[in-house]
């Protein structure tokens, strides 16, 4: 029975030292997620600004810091948002969604989200534009104000 046991416990260790080797020999660290909770407060925010007033300060629902947004249409290809940055992109997005919303702090990438919305995005330059701080947004759509 000890020896049983020990061969089990002995079995055990080997493959969870061979889970811990696979993993961390397999990892990706440059890789990173979209920030999901700031997608769907953003695309909440788009939809509650059309219904109440109209305009949407961004700061208000990102509060962290960063100094410029990057706004990127859907199906950008990832060799383009990297020309873009100046350095690879290796944003992993989980939802296929809409327009790329990258933060960006001194050009290093803080977090990004996506527009989950039905809404369209009016007035920016494509592929590639800047968001501004404030946006006006109308019946679905979010327009550069100006």
């Amino acid at each position: 029975m000890k020896r049983g046991l020990a061969l089990v416990s002995a079995g055990l260790a080997f493959f969870l030292l061979l889970l811990l080797g696979i993993v961390f020999f397999t990892r990706d660290e440059d890789n990173f997620q979209a920030d999901n909770l700031l997608a769907e407060d953003f695309t909440l925010a788009v939809s509650q600004a059309a219904e109440e007033g109209g305009r949407l300060e961004l700061r208000t629902v990102a509060s962290f810091p960063y100094d410029r947004v990057l706004l990127v249409q859907p199906g950008t290809p990832r060799e383009a948002i990297s020309r873009e940055l100046g350095r690879e992109w290796t944003g992993i997005d989980t939802v296929d969604g809409g327009d790329l919303l990258i933060f960006l702090r001194d050009d290093e990438v803080v977090r990004f989200a996506d527009y989950r919305g039905t809404g369209r995005f009016e007035g920016f330059e494509r592929p590639f534009d800047e968001l501004p701080a404030e946006l006006a947004v109308d019946a679905g759509r979010v327009i550069r104000p100006g």
